[in-house]
């Protein structure tokens, strides 16, 4: 079986990079972080697109994790797991709107992202 490919879209360098660290010790192909949702959008239109995308919500650029998610799902069916340190219910809300298949609090842990990946994998394979 082939390993499955996940976006990574996080402007905290660090962050991004253990993500990938996890996920690709996991054994899952993980893309180049982006760090906006400008930079998502080219992405999805420059590469075949991910099995699954990692979303912060708050990002650099003009773009948040939201209306990235929104204008991504004008094109693709792709799952996306919000990443948030926010648990404001108005950001909660707006995020609800797009259909995320989970959310993750940061600091992230191991276990709750694999967790999380999993059961999003799970879930597009019952569809």
């Amino acid at each position: 079986m082939i390993p499955r490919l996940i976006l990574i879209v996080e402007d905290e360098g660090l962050i991004a990079l253990h993500l990938m660290e996890i996920l690709t010790n996991a054994g899952y192909r993980v893309f180049e972080p982006v760090a906006s949702g400008e930079e998502a959008l080219r992405h999805l239109e420059e590469r075949p697109p991910p099995d699954l995308i990692l979303m912060d919500i708050t990002l650099d650029g003009s773009l948040d994790g939201i209306e990235t998610t929104r204008q991504i799902r004008k094109r693709h069916a792709i799952p996306v797991i919000f990443l948030t340190a926010h648990s404001n219910s108005q950001i909660i809300s707006r995020a609800k709107e797009v259909s995320p298949c989970g959310y993750i609090v940061k600091p992230v842990m191991e276990k709750d992202l694999l967790e999380h990946v999993e059961r999003a994998f799970q879930r597009q394979f019952l569809i």
